[in-house]
């Protein structure tokens, strides 16, 4: 197998592998203390864990606890568990009001790979959507989500930007050509794939944002313009955490396809 190498460029700044794993271990760290304020046990192995204890893992243990207390909440049961964070984070969309033909900020996040093609990549990216491990092991603060592929719906929950509490979503994956004017002005010929979706909150009338990223195969690899559009007034911790959370994702991502 050939030796993956990538870059990141998020918010015009360049993000090494280290640093992009010092901020998935303090994500890690935070995602555990805040389920236990939920009420839900920690547990390494057969210890249940203090909130101190939690601070005294590791890098890798914290990542393995994250996911193995992550992997026993899904679907009715964490919408239970964060049924009253879903009603901030709802009202936070509503009044923000997102438009596609409004004012838009937009969370921008570069990637230049080589070592693994670009179909590959997509292989992985379908992983992260379809398998419980890797969607849950691609950020420390996603849970279970799945795609149904027969409309093209896909469920997702996580705070947006690293900020405030999870949302709870239903992205539509649409083709470009379905977005808006002002979002396609983005688009770059030379990057001949897109993924795109529209996101709505969980009463399927509130939209909430657009993601758009563009993918470019390369002789020994590919590169990706990878965006998200937002209304307007969205706090611009979310728009600069967001593409720091889509650098983590794909970082994640290459890692878990070395495996």
């Amino acid at each position: 197998m050939s030796e993956i190498k990538y870059t990141f460029t998020a918010n015009g700044e360049n993000w090494t592998k280290s640093q992009l794993e010092r901020l998935e271990y303090e994500r890690n760290l935070h995602m555990l203390h805040l389920l236990k304020r939920h009420g839900v046990e920690i547990k390494d192995g057969d210890k249940v864990l203090s909130d101190a204890e939690i601070d005294y893992l590791t890098m890798e243990k914290a990542w393995d606890v994250s996911i193995k207390t992550r992997m026993q909440y899904k679907g009715d049961k964490i919408i239970d568990l964060y049924k009253d964070d879903f009603k901030l984070s709802d009202e936070m969309w509503k009044k923000l009001g997102f438009s596609q033909e409004k004012p838009m900020k937009v969370s921008r996040c570069n990637m230049s790979v080589t070592g693994i093609s670009l179909q590959d990549f997509a292989g992985m990216m379908k992983s992260m959507q379809t398998n419980d491990y890797i969607g849950l092991a691609s950020h420390p603060e996603h849970f279970i989500c799945h795609i149904s592929f027969d409309d093209g719906k896909l469920l997702g929950i996580e705070p947006f930007g690293m900020y405030g509490t999870p949302t709870l979503v239903n992205v539509d994956v649409v083709e470009d050509s379905k977005l808006s004017d002002q979002i396609r002005a983005d688009k770059d010929p030379s990057f001949p794939m897109a993924m795109a979706g529209e996101t709505f909150l969980a009463d399927g009338v509130t939209p909430v944002n657009c993601p758009y990223h563009q993918f470019k195969p390369t002789a020994d690899g590919f590169e990706t313009k990878a965006a998200v559009y937002w209304p307007e007034n969205t706090p611009d911790e979310i728009v600069s955490g967001h593409a720091l959370h889509l650098a983590m994702e794909f970082s994640r991502g290459m890692q878990l396809s070395q495996k």
